[in-house]
């Protein structure tokens, strides 16, 4: 099966589960994903969301058929109240409380018009399949605070939901640093949105990948890729642009920062939640410059998911090789699987140095 030849799911970091927009105040919302099953709520009190496990620690009935109320969550069997913290806040009929916090809850970050939750594994046995889950640390790394997002200089101006995408999470942080697939998949020009070819128009790439070398953010990597434009045989300087990629983690949350000279920045999310062991939940979420037209915004940002549909073709359809044959112009796809062990919490059995499996001294 092609899901034994991937590592764990379900790497540690920020997953996006809903639109902020999705959520108003006293609503409930059940999600299953990253191997669990969970409730979103929103304070009937302050606004604030919360997530835990989807079902009343008393006897097991599901709390998204409850209310909120007060602050809590209450459970439709027997009025038992769950707090945002996952300790039991009240029972209208008994006397004293259990006093430890007996519900699984999970970190929440609510920002740029979205809600993201921190899933964090165990260890796993040699019997087990899959991460249990551990919601009793604290995030390992903070959701990013975007400074021109944060001072209002790009502003909100679309989403796209992209529906399920059957891949495993690595595949696309891989595709970083894959960098001899640029000119087969992504060297033809195509119309935005679609899958149409626009006839002698070629795209050049010139890309580059690094790690942050604060050791305090080293769940960061960027890439950043250089493009122009050949029209029959002909380079247009003028078409000249650059995007900067940046993974906030395991690829759960990324973002795109495209400067196109004279005309100026948008930046787009592309997040993924992991629904089952292959399958991504995938959306993408953009702002921009004021003084960009609409039109143009959308022209870019839906020249990102024609180009991200033709990987997608591939990724749904492609095992993993633990011990690839590179070869010495490959790009490092050994480092980046080592900086993307780091998301396991016993390095998710990735291979991160195979030297008899490379070629010519490939990376």
């Amino acid at each position: 099966m092609r899901e034994r030849s991937y590592p764990p799911p379900y790497p540690d970091g920020w997953y996006r589960v809903a639109l902020s927009s999705e959520l108003r105040r006293g609503d409930r919302r059940y999600i299953e994903c990253l191997g669990r099953e969970l409730l979103l709520y929103r304070s009937d009190i302050d606004d604030s969301v919360h997530a835990m496990g989807a079902f009343c620690p008393h006897l097991g009935a599901s709390l998204v058929g409850g209310c909120v109320k007060q602050g809590n969550i209450q459970c439709p069997f027997h009025g038992w109240q769950i707090a945002g913290d996952g300790h039991v806040a009240h029972i209208p009929y008994a006397k004293r409380l259990p006093v430890r916090a007996v519900q699984p809850t999970w970190p929440v970050c609510e920002r740029y018009g979205q809600i993201f939750i921190y899933h964090r594994g165990e260890l796993r046995s040699t019997a087990a399949s899959a991460c249990k889950v551990d919601t009793s640390q604290p995030p390992a790394y903070a959701f990013p605070h975007i400074p021109d997002l944060d001072d209002g200089r790009l502003v909100y101006r679309g989403k796209h939901d992209a529906g399920t995408v059957h891949m495993h999470l690595l595949e696309f942080a891989e595709n970083s640093v894959d960098f001899q697939h640029f000119s087969p998949l992504h060297g033809q020009m195509f119309v935005p949105w679609t899958g149409i070819r626009v006839p002698g128009v070629e795209i050049l790439h010139e890309a580059e990948w690094a790690l942050e070398t604060d050791p305090k953010l080293h769940h960061l990597a960027y890439f950043r890729n250089n493009a122009i434009l050949r029209v029959f045989g002909r380079l247009l300087q003028r078409t000249r642009a650059s995007a900067m990629i940046t993974f906030y983690g395991p690829a759960g949350v990324v973002t795109f920062r495209f400067k196109i000279p004279d005309v100026g920045e948008m930046l787009m999310f592309q997040t993924h939640l992991p629904t089952a062991p292959l399958a991504q939940k995938v959306d993408f979420h953009w702002f921009a410059e004021p003084k960009i037209p609409r039109l143009l915004v959308s022209y870019v940002i839906g020249n990102w998911v024609a180009q991200w549909q033709n990987d997608v073709a591939i990724w749904e359809h492609k095992i993993h090789r633990e011990r690839p044959l590179l070869v010495q112009e490959d790009g490092p796809i050994m480092r980046l699987r080592r900086w993307f062990s780091q998301f396991y919490p016993d390095g998710g059995g990735i291979k991160v140095a195979a030297p008899e499996a490379l070629a010519a001294g490939a990376e």
